[in-house]
């Protein structure tokens, strides 16, 4: 009986030993699962706040890239009106044949390397045909030689052929001169000096 008492003993005694030590496990399990609850929602609220700093800052510099796509717009909308001032002698706002033909004749004259069949010719750029270019008509043409010149390119290179040709790379060294002066007058004093 002395066994019987000592083994009931024992079982309670493990009983009551292994239900506190569940208690306290639980309850160490619930103090960490409220730390790691706590922890996610503060990563989580740190991530949102990251997000919301991060559109914002999107937000800024798509902003910030229009603003520069707008002006860059403007400086070739500029570049194009001087360009296109350049032959209108009498400042109408427009380019008679005649000023036209001087223009051409002075420009052919600072490039020997073009030809008058490199140019276009007054009739590509007089839409209404009116006798005058306007600035309108002008930029359109400028705008229909980019596209005409890339298409030639795309074909010659899908045919394999070379795409700079003696006028081309005229065209491109002139290109780089015109972006490093500040007119015109500036641009010939140097090609003079060439």
């Amino acid at each position: 009986m002395a066994l019987m008492g000592s083994a009931v003993g024992w079982f309670l005694g493990g009983k009551f030993h292994s239900g506190r030590a569940t208690k306290k496990l639980k309850k160490k399990h619930l103090l960490e699962q409220k730390e790691l609850y706590t922890q996610y929602y503060n990563d989580v609220y740190k991530l949102q706040e990251q997000n919301a700093e991060l559109y914002s800052y999107i937000e800024q510099l798509q902003v910030a890239l229009k603003k520069v796509q707008e002006q860059a717009e403007l400086d070739a909308l500029q570049r194009d009106y001087d360009e296109f001032k350049q032959p209108d002698v009498d400042g109408d706002e427009r380019i008679s044949r005649a000023e036209f033909n001087h223009y051409v004749n002075t420009y052919l004259a600072n490039y020997p390397g073009l030809t008058e069949k490199d140019y276009p010719k007054f009739e590509d750029f007089d839409h209404d045909k009116d006798g005058f270019v306007s600035f309108q008509e002008y930029a359109q043409q400028m705008a229909l030689q980019v596209q005409q010149a890339e298409l030639e390119n795309y074909y010659k290179q899908q045919a394999g052929q070379k795409t700079n040709s003696a006028a081309e790379k005229g065209l491109k060294d002139l290109y780089k001169e015109t972006k490093k002066a500040n007119d015109f007058n500036e641009l010939y004093s140097k090609l003079r000096k060439k």
